[in-house]
């Protein structure tokens, strides 16, 4: 929405649940809408007993004494002496660092400048930052840094959650190993496959019979039918990552699956392993399971980027107490006055009415991936948007325009809350404003309040 003062608004509008989602009140201004279709199984099924939850064994019991690394920002002065090219050089090949130029990234952020020399050192990490702050950056240049590309086989593996995830991460793997137009440079081939659910794997066979891929990004599901085919080998594997570790953990059809990836299928002595998420729920509890459980190295190192302040401190949060019956009249006179260029209005899965009628939430969904991931791309070549959609884009979903937030159903937790409001104020360095906003009802107060405390952010109310 460009203006709140013009004539009438147009967005697109990317529908995120099974079913339509209908706005139910007038409006001056016309709102244009096109809808696809995008929501997760793994969403609605949660570990019972996830393997980092339980208070049973604290790490100060164990003689193990994995390292950890947290600190605040460093001064501007202590950064600009460290430029991502002067942390990387010697061990990251020079074509790949001008690329990463090229496309922007100059400076490290926080999370790069204490993560990179302990992954180039090859040591086993647990990357633990704020959403956009760069982790997936990080993995890849330690990732480009290790790689023989003049082998054929599989050096490196990132297991992502969801479908969507894969496709940015591999997005941004294929745009740093591209062509570089600096003159003169050194190009090399490093082939990188997306095998992801929801598509066909009869071509990705035939890649990997004829000649297997440097670099694999997949979800665990087509993963492990190839794994299980050996239609993958992971003998030569040098770099494992397993990205949004704590939600994989916590999907209980997926955890037995990510065991045997990391014990089975592979061994922690001829990898290096690295866990990355913006939040992991009793880290010290995961950290000592990664050592005893053999998942990682026992000097494993955990990497807490700013762990003061979970979220990015230009983020403003609000909220916006009415009755369920006037949400969507509330969401709408948002839209209006708030008037954001692009934006996501999150909601949950399960509607009131069938969670009223006792139904379990759904467990298996007809998803349409092909037009999902076109409407996706659409969606990232510009112009206004208003993006509906589940938990599902509150993890990897990378729209770096997106300015506002709507909470139209409050999360369930605390640590949905910030991926939620993570996907705004995702631009590298930008000191722009960006709204969170949760429409709720007097009730839900005192629960906004709980994740107040445990994120360590100020929400303020807004009358209308």
């Amino acid at each position: 929405m460009a203006s709140s003062s013009s004539s009438s608004t147009q967005f697109q509008m990317l529908q995120l649940q099974v079913h339509p989602w209908k706005l139910p009140f007038s409006c001056n201004k016309p709102l244009t809408l096109t809808t696809t279709t995008l929501t997760s199984p793994s969403l609605v099924q949660r570990s019972s007993t996830p393997p980092f939850r339980s208070s049973s064994i604290c790490t100060h019991q164990t003689s193990i004494s994995p390292i950890t690394s947290s600190s605040s920002r460093s001064t501007n002065e202590e950064i600009d002496h460290n430029s991502l090219r002067n942390i990387c050089e010697g061990f990251v090949p020079d074509h790949i660092l001008h690329r990463v130029e090229e496309v922007g990234y100059l400076m490290p952020t926080e999370i790069q400048r204490q993560a990179l020399p302990v992954l180039f050192s090859r040591r086993d990490c647990i990357l633990h930052a704020q959403t956009g702050s760069g982790k997936t950056l990080a993995y890849l240049l330690l990732i480009f840094s290790v790689i023989n590309t003049q082998r054929s086989a599989v050096q490196a593996l990132i297991v992502v959650p969801t479908r969507e995830l894969g496709m940015q991460v591999a997005k941004v793997a294929r745009m740093l190993a591209g062509k570089s137009g600096q003159p003169g440079s050194e190009d090399k081939s490093c082939t990188i496959m997306a095998l992801l659910d929801g598509g066909t794997l009869k071509r990705q066979k035939s890649w990997l019979k004829s000649e297997p891929p440097t670099i694999i990004v997949a979800t665990l599901g087509s993963l492990c039918q190839m794994l299980e085919k050996q239609m993958i080998k992971l003998e030569s594997m040098r770099v494992l990552v397993i990205d949004e570790v704590d939600f994989m953990f916590n999907s209980s059809h997926q955890v037995s699956s990510l065991r045997k990836l990391l014990i089975s299928y592979s061994s922690i002595n001829n990898r290096q392993t690295i866990f990355a998420s913006a939040s992991i729920p009793q880290h010290r509890r995961f950290l000592y399971d990664c050592i005893q459980q053999k998942w990682t190295k026992a000097d494993v190192v955990h990497i807490h980027a700013n762990p003061v302040q979970p979220m990015p401190p230009r983020i403003q949060h609000r909220f916006l107490i009415c009755s369920r019956s006037e949400r969507h009249s509330a969401l709408l006179s948002l839209l209006q006055s708030d008037a954001p260029q692009s934006a996501i209005v999150f909601v949950n899965v399960q509607s009131e009415k069938s969670k009223k009628a006792g139904n379990a939430p759904a467990t298996t969904e007809k998803i349409n991936f092909n037009s999902r991931a076109a409407s996706f791309s659409e969606l990232r070549q510009g112009g206004a948007y208003l993006l509906v959609a589940t938990d599902i884009a509150g993890r990897g979903v990378d729209l770096p325009d997106t300015t506002h937030i709507y909470n139209f159903d409050l999360p369930k937790d605390a640590v949905h809350y910030l991926h939620r409001a993570g996907r705004t104020g995702r631009k590298p360095f930008s000191e722009s404003k960006c709204v969170v906003t949760s429409i709720i009802t007097s009730e839900e107060r005192f629960v906004l309040q709980r994740y107040e405390n445990e994120l360590m952010f100020h929400c303020d109310e807004l009358f209308l």
